[in-house]
């Protein structure tokens, strides 16, 4: 049994990842574009004055925009509310997580204005790509998340580990009670889809052996072999969001 039925997730719609991803990892419907909107517009205001204040001129804040954009500052505002913070995956302060990334509880990435969550559901073993380009939330054992996260930081994203206690959701119930995925036999003819780091396509790999080297080596090729496909999706998502958004 696994926990994807019962994992609240948002498909891709228009632009909306901030959106998409702040709800996936609250595990609700927890924000919309216009809430998101909203606290833009309010760091913008706050932004402007403290500019004039200081007498800069000819600037203006962008932390929004009418395409859909939101910056890391919108997100860390609105996690505020359950006192989380959003750690720079490169600072002193995420050294444990660089280390130990599966004892975290998530990670929000950003790359090319698309934001995406991965959330660990109760138990070091049961963490999950919620990426709202994918048809469904996909499973990450504890050595592909450690790949995944030096993956995509190699590729220019930008990793920030969640610290604080997030909601409590009834998914993380389920999930301390079910069993590790790796000591379930796998179907011969099952497959696992994996994360592409170039970050708009997913690539469908045999499954993986059991042998933990046989792992980390086919999850090194797999990561390679995707990142070989062109990231040309993205220019179509800003022209969705621009004709759902105007602009």
């Amino acid at each position: 049994m696994d926990l994807v039925p019962d994992i609240f997730f948002e498909k891709q719609e228009g632009n909306l990842c901030a959106q998409h991803a702040l709800n996936a990892l609250l595990q609700g419907n927890y924000f919309t574009a216009v809430d998101l909107a909203a606290i833009g517009q309010k760091l913008d205001d706050q932004e402007n004055a403290m500019m004039a204040n200081q007498g800069i001129s000819g600037q203006q804040a962008s932390n929004f925009d009418d395409s859909g954009y939101f910056s890391v500052q919108v997100i860390q505002d609105a996690l505020s509310v359950w006192n989380l913070q959003l750690i720079s995956w490169t600072s002193v302060e995420a050294r444990q997580a660089r280390e130990q990334p599966q004892n975290e509880v998530a990670y929000i990435c950003n790359l090319a204005e698309h934001w995406f969550t991965l959330r660990k559901f109760a138990v070091p073993w049961r963490w999950y790509n919620l990426n709202s380009t994918q048809n469904a939330p996909t499973y990450l054992s504890e050595t592909y998340l450690a790949m995944l996260l030096q993956q995509i930081q190699s590729e220019n994203y930008s990793v920030f580990v969640v610290r604080g206690t997030l909601p409590e959701a009834p998914v993380d119930g389920l999930a301390a009670v079910l069993p590790d995925p790796k000591t379930i036999p796998k179907p011969s003819h099952q497959t696992e889809v994996l994360f592409s780091g170039r970050g708009y396509s997913l690539a469908e790999v045999e499954t993986l052996e059991d042998d933990d080297d046989d792992e980390e080596i086919q999850l090194a090729k797999a990561i390679e072999a995707s990142l070989q496909k062109p990231k040309d999706d993205i220019d179509e998502m800003r022209r969705k969001r621009l004709e759902r958004f105007g602009g």
